[in-house]
């Protein structure tokens, strides 16, 4: 159970009616994750739900030769397993940290169970899943059409958008899986922006320099997706 004078520091919890969130609370346990931690088997039972505070957690589908491609981040935005969770179906894919850090821990069945009785709760369950279907739609349709440098401007962006912290770690394994590229693709764009000094670029450590000019490179993905984070309602405080 998390304390009751805690801040809550998830954009999803702190955008719910107050009366939603304390409902929640006693559901609620705060857990320490570290990367490469695998939460959810792929085509497993999502037995527990993550809100992330500062960790984040990847969506990795796994094929029968062993190869894997990342198909999705989620950080303090939302939680894990939203729509196997909502379905009470098993995960299609692996839930992994993929940055160590803490997080808020919930019984998946509890929490099916508390939305099922609280309407409000349910629709901003609803609201995530459309923000996360938006996603999964755009990044699908950016892989197609739109160039690496312009592609990975938008995930540092939108990472960093999600992120406490103004450092952000992707290893360029991770951004290939998610970009659907090679590395060596991955490190000649980030090379690029990293000349043009919109980033710094380093052993897998990433900082904006010069945001104005690195949303300028992005495509436009990320401006067509904005509205729908803004929609989550973010903000912090406590209860």
């Amino acid at each position: 159970m998390s304390d009751p004078s805690a801040p809550l520091e998830n954009w999803f919890i702190a955008s719910l009616d107050e009366d939603d969130a304390v409902a929640l609370r006693p559901l609620l346990r705060r857990v320490s994750v570290t990367m490469d931690q695998i939460v959810v088997d792929q085509g497993a039972v999502v037995e527990h739900v993550h809100f992330p505070i500062d960790a984040q957690f990847a969506n990795v589908i796994r094929f029968p030769d062993g190869s894997t491609v990342e198909t999705a981040v989620v950080s303090s935005e939302g939680l894990t397993g939203l729509a196997p969770f909502m379905a009470d179906r098993p995960s299609a894919w692996e839930i992994v940290c993929r940055t160590t850090g803490e997080a808020w821990a919930a019984s998946a069945a509890a929490l099916r169970k508390l939305a099922a009785d609280r309407p409000q709760l349910m629709i901003r369950l609803l609201v995530l899943t459309d923000l996360y279907q938006a996603q999964a739609a755009q990044t699908a349709a950016c892989n197609s059409l739109h160039r690496v440098p312009d592609r990975i401007a938008r995930w540092i962006l939108t990472a960093r958008d999600l992120s406490p912290h103004d450092t952000l770690h992707f290893r360029q394994e991770e951004l290939a899986r998610l970009l659907a590229v090679r590395r060596s693709t991955i490190s000649e764009a980030a090379t690029r922006l990293k000349r043009q000094k919109l980033i710094s670029y380093g052993r897998g450590t990433i900082r904006i320099l010069d945001r104005e000019g690195l949303e300028a490179t992005a495509c436009d993905c990320y401006r067509m997706l904005r509205p729908r984070l803004a929609d989550l309602g973010r903000r912090g405080g406590s209860l």
